[in-house]
């Protein structure tokens, strides 16, 4: 129960979505990821990152659009 709220709030889902972008950002100054794992896995890795924070971006406009109307779907 109390990780279900813990999600429900959009302070938190927004300090993860910018946590996401922050290493997607990162990941690009470190070219020498991809000489490691390869470049295809290394842009598949950037592009999952960039994706999970328009995700949980998206998802904290809406739980905030939600608490300011008051609830409901």
């Amino acid at each position: 129960m109390i990780v279900s709220n813990k999600w429900k709030n959009p302070k938190t889902t927004m300090f993860v979505g910018m946590v996401f972008l922050s290493l997607a950002l990162v990941s690009i100054r470190l070219t020498h990821l991809s000489a490691v794992v390869g470049e295809g896995w290394a842009d598949g890795l950037r592009g999952m990152l960039f994706g999970m924070s328009i995700g949980f971006n998206l998802w904290t406009v809406r739980l905030a659009k939600q608490q300011k109307t008051g609830g409901g779907n």
